[in-house]
């Protein structure tokens, strides 16, 4: 008999919640559109303290001094010096016959100074 009593209880306390939750209605009987134009014309001042923290909120992290921050700075400069090696790398060798197929142009020295050189067989 006390079990059909626990059963009643528990089936009047599931419905009791169920129905209680159905109430929350904290609009009333108003509809929606009026609630979107009033809280569109409504506006919010904020006193000194509050915009300021506010601001402190938003504010961005300060992350430059991480060693992730450190990583990608030091990737980005790689691949900057490495496109540049590669601009400097496309740029023919031999394009100036100044350089007599020389790296860099040969010094360009008086006669009697002139030394043989052994990378093109001239002097200069």
């Amino acid at each position: 008999m006390q079990k059909r009593w626990r059963f009643f209880y528990a089936f009047v306390a599931i419905l009791w919640s169920l129905s209680a939750s159905g109430q929350d209605n904290t609009k009333g009987d108003k509809s929606p559109e009026s609630f979107t134009e009033i809280q569109a014309t409504k506006k919010v001042r904020l006193t000194r303290a509050q915009k300021r923290r506010q601001r402190l909120l938003f504010k961005k992290p300060n992350v430059k001094h991480t060693a992730r921050y450190a990583y990608y700075v030091r990737m980005e400069e790689v691949a900057k010096e490495k496109q540049k090696m590669l601009r400097q790398m496309a740029k023919p060798q031999y394009s100036d016959f100044a350089y007599f197929g020389h790296k860099r142009k040969p010094k360009r020295h008086l006669p009697y100074a002139m030394r043989y050189c052994k990378e093109c067989g001239i002097r200069h």
